[in-house]
């Protein structure tokens, strides 16, 4: 499979890629052990979250800097075991080091992770000390060397690609067992009715699936088959002693209780320069992860302020502090609406059927023609909360 056709779900790659991590340290029941404290364990006797950048970029190896497709912020509260996290789309509209307005997905392409994690950690007012990095290639691997991945498919899901068949996607309703191919398409399906909002409650419902899976005892026989995929797909700044103490925290962490919002925002087209935007809400920006480590979530998509509208108009439901399910987009202008559309390939990907540049550089595609686009079922991307299951 071209991993360079498959954009969506780097994030849920990352997370579960680290969720293995953390997981062999839970299996063997922290045994793992360091002669010196670490940086987290530091944070952690003090109570402080441990903020953690989780980067999906679309380049054959994670050694070289590239743009973030995706970005996610995972905090985990050490003294509540709850671990949240922030999606931040890439089109946000941030200065970059050169002081001009440019998207978020530039600065690990120009300045570099650290920088990246700098830049998200000045807009969400928190520490960002540390990432993980990693491409889609290795997914489907990985979930092969753990052996599989057991779900329930609420409905069936098909999506057939003729320009690239590899990534044609036909899942059967039903309790069952997928590999990594079947894994991938699982995470990048969105032709349900809520599209976005049904593809996050996949992606979600996979992780807390993976972290199952991966607290079997039998996972210890397979870190052979492991440990190499994570090393060839895996890029962090986190030490290995760091490592092993969140490898020995993940037992007693809330991972069924994943929580989950994208930075709410409003949509901004710059008419100057002829770039789409989304404009993060700056005063909820700087609470909002402290906000969901104390259970509060907020809508996503704002009314446009009247002195920002250019071209597109937004509407949305009257403001909720309960997660968020359904928002009205209107705008003349589809492809600038999605605030998940920008980066630095023309892509194909199961819910993309054509590209076209704006003038940042970055390489746009246009679901207008997938019929589950927002703008089509009256959905965007929200908040989601995947709960424990008995």
């Amino acid at each position: 499979m071209s991993f360079l056709h498959s954009r969506k779900g780097f994030v849920t790659a990352a997370i579960a890629i680290f969720l293995v991590m953390m997981g062999v340290g839970a299996i063997l029941g922290g045994k793992l052990n360091t002669l010196f404290f670490s940086s987290v364990q530091t944070k952690a006797l003090t109570g402080k979250p441990i903020n953690i950048l989780f980067m999906g970029i679309d380049a054959r190896d994670t050694k070289s800097n590239s743009r973030s497709d995706t970005m996610i912020l995972a905090s985990i509260d050490p003294g509540t075991d709850k671990v949240v996290m922030v999606s931040i789309p890439r089109d946000t509209r941030i200065k970059n080091s050169a002081g001009k307005y440019d998207k978020i997905n530039s600065i690990n392409l120009v300045d570099g992770p650290e920088a990246a994690c700098d830049k998200v950690g000045e807009l969400l007012n928190v520490p960002v000390d540390y990432y993980v990095i990693t491409n889609f290639a290795g997914f489907g691997d990985i979930v092969d060397a753990l052996g599989g991945v057991h779900i329930n498919i609420e409905s069936n899901m098909y999506h057939y690609d003729d320009e690239y068949p590899e990534l044609t996607i036909n899942l059967k309703k039903g309790y069952q067992y997928l590999n990594g191919q079947q894994a991938l398409a699982f995470v990048r399906y969105r032709g349900g009715p809520t599209a976005d909002i049904g593809r996050t409650e996949n992606q979600q419902k996979f992780i807390k699936a993976l972290a199952a899976e991966m607290m079997q005892s039998k996972t210890i026989l397979r870190l052979p088959q492991l440990i190499p995929e994570l090393n060839k797909n895996v890029r962090t700044n986190l030490p290995l002693k760091d490592m092993i103490y969140l490898a020995n925290m993940a037992n007693k962490l809330d991972l069924a209780n994943l929580s989950a919002q994208t930075l709410p925002g409003y949509f901004y087209h710059d008419s100057s320069t002829g770039a789409s935007y989304w404009e993060a809400d700056q005063e909820i920006a700087g609470i909002l992860v402290e906000s969901l480590l104390q259970g509060q979530t907020f809508k996503v998509v704002n009314e446009t302020p009247a002195n920002m509208k250019t071209t597109s108009t937004v509407k949305t439901p009257s403001a909720s502090t309960t997660p968020a399910t359904s928002t009205e987009v209107q705008t003349d202008d589809s492809d600038k609406n999605d605030a998940d559309t920008s980066g630095d390939t023309a892509t194909k990907d199961q819910d993309t059927d054509s590209a076209d540049t704006d003038k940042t550089g970055d390489s746009k595609t246009d679901d207008s023609k997938s019929g589950d686009t927002a703008s089509k079922t009256g959905t965007t991307s929200q908040t989601t909360t995947t709960k424990a299951t008995n």
